[in-house]
């Protein structure tokens, strides 16, 4: 690696202002696949996208959309499909995605950078012959990061999981969300961070009222707690009749939550449409931005508030047969405010940002001409196209080297995790307590993983903790007496006991992890 003295970059043009169409052009003859934008802290934007499938491609651009250095991640042999990327607490990078880097199928990654775009970790999360995708990566306001993933498949059967990591990318738990006999096929899109716990966005089918088999595509929310547990779940159905398919979410300073949808009636065509779900799960609303009259899919595939008082959507619509990509500003309830249609590409505007003067990003993707290409356009806050900036900005200045622009191929060689382990082999979640009968001293071997069971909700589920900092071991006599206690860190894989002076009798071993039992154990003492 090349080591250098502390670098910034500053950009400078000509000192007047000129009105420019702020579109942009990346990747030409390479391939290159739109994913994600973000707003960078010195002015500057992060893009994320895919660079003839075998490289996830990170590129840092100036505020006026000019390419400062870029980062390549993957190889030739590998296939890549990246999801996003956002900006950590300590001023680094989080991104993730799927590929193939370690097995014919393809498996879910999380990838963790520093200011200087270098990687500092990587995890893969592998199931063998499953497709695994990983679909949102989140930081949460700790400083851990949340993994939404899908097509992991479990017993009883699940599409929806999150993964939570720390810091230093080791996997605290999971969780998997099972299907009930009404839903089938969830399609997991989005993932919002909440101070009290997460929301999951899903498309899934689920039937007319009264039926009993086949299904709808309807918008679908699970909110959990820190911990992931389902605090509640809501199938956006409006007196059962309301079809769905969502895009992008976010919330409100009243923690309410809004989603775009393409809203499907049969009758008429597919609109663009909003929909407002209260922070407790109660289905609030929903509104069509216009109607189309076309089946089309049209939809707007990004949502950013603007002064809490309207919404900046970008996204597509079709209206007489005439395809238009759109960045529309609507109020709170989805009334069409005003509508600036953009560049004609192959796929829409998939991804946007806000910066903090309230400018907005977004990115598509065309094909015309036979390779894929990026597009990139910026609007103020009135929809109209932003101008060169003439004074100067520093960018990178958290960085103290210069970023060189170059290809990664990360080893990732020890860090699978292997996530089917707790259900393919139970003994691993199960507490060993020897000898059965004991006389003098018993051994006690804490189990691998911890296993914390949920049956409130209406669908119960189970939360595999990978790491913990300690756990109470317990031993209850046949009256229910408690005759021993000890606390257990996670480094203890075994507890040694000496039980000669205790009574004969059955005895009851319990492992308590945030007041309830992860694992139990009986031992006769003679």
């Amino acid at each position: 690696m090349v080591r250098v003295f502390v670098f910034i970059v500053t950009f400078f043009i000509s000192t007047y202002s000129v009105c420019q169409t702020w579109v942009k052009i990346y990747g030409q003859g390479q391939n290159a696949v739109a994913i994600h934008v973000i707003a960078d802290y010195d002015k500057g934007f992060t893009f994320l996208g895919d660079l003839d499938y075998n490289y996830s491609w990170i590129f840092k651009t100036d505020v006026n959309g000019d390419i400062l250095h870029d980062k390549r991640i993957g190889s030739v042999n590998n296939t890549v499909w990246s999801s996003n990327i956002e900006r950590t607490i300590d001023n680094g990078y989080i991104l993730s995605g799927t590929w193939t880097k370690f097995n014919s199928s393809f498996d879910a990654f999380i990838i963790k950078l520093n200011s200087c775009y270098e990687i500092e970790w990587c995890k893969t999360l592998i199931t063998p012959t499953n497709y695994d995708m990983g679909i949102r990566v989140k930081p949460t306001p700790e400083g851990d990061f949340l993994l939404l993933g899908g097509y992991f498949l479990t017993n009883p059967v699940s599409n929806v999981s999150l993964f939570k990591f720390n810091s230093s990318g080791d996997l605290i738990w999971h969780q998997f969300y099972p299907l009930d006999s009404l839903y089938y096929d969830d399609q997991p899109t989005d993932l919002v961070i909440d101070n009290d716990g997460y929301l999951i966005v899903t498309r899934r089918y689920y039937p007319d009222p009264g039926q009993y088999g086949g299904g709808t595509l309807r918008s679908n929310y699970i909110k959990t707690d820190t911990a992931g547990i389902e605090i509640w779940n809501t199938v956006y159905i409006d007196n059962g009749y309301y079809y769905s398919r969502p895009w992008a979410s976010t919330k409100n300073q009243y923690g309410h939550y809004y989603t775009t949808c393409t809203h499907t009636i049969y009758s008429s065509g597919d609109n663009p449409a909003l929909i407002k779900v209260l922070h407790n799960g109660t289905q609030s609303y929903n509104h069509d931005i216009i109607n189309t009259g076309t089946f089309n899919l049209s939809g707007m595939g990004t949502v950013d508030i603007l002064h809490d008082t309207n919404f900046v959507m970008f996204g597509v619509w079709t209206i007489s047969d005439v395809k238009s990509n759109v960045v529309v500003k609507t109020d709170t309830i989805g009334n069409l405010r005003k509508t600036k249609v953009l560049p004609q590409t192959t796929n829409a505007f998939i991804s946007a940002t806000q910066s903090i003067d309230n400018k907005f990003v977004s990115v598509g993707n065309d094909a015309t001409g036979g390779s894929w290409k990026i597009y990139a356009v910026k609007v103020n806050s009135d929809l109209e196209y932003d101008t060169i900036y003439t004074h100067p900005f520093t960018y990178d200045s958290l960085c103290p080297h210069p970023i060189v622009s170059d290809t990664i191929d990360p080893e990732c060689s020890n860090v699978y995790v292997g996530i089917e382990e707790p259900f393919t082999n139970p003994e691993t979640t199960r507490m060993k307590v020897y000898p059965n009968p004991a006389k003098d001293k018993i051994t006690l071997e804490m189990p691998k993983y911890l296993v914390v069971q949920n049956n409130t909700s209406a669908v119960p589920s189970t939360t595999i903790y990978h790491q913990w900092g300690s756990v109470m071991l317990e031993a209850y006599d046949l009256y229910g007496k408690k005759v021993f206690e000890k606390e257990v860190t996670r480094a203890e894989t075994e507890a040694s006991l000496d039980v000669s002076q205790w009574e004969n009798g059955m005895y009851l071993f319990q492992l308590i992890y945030n007041k309830q039992t992860v694992a139990s154990s009986k031992v006769l003492i003679q």
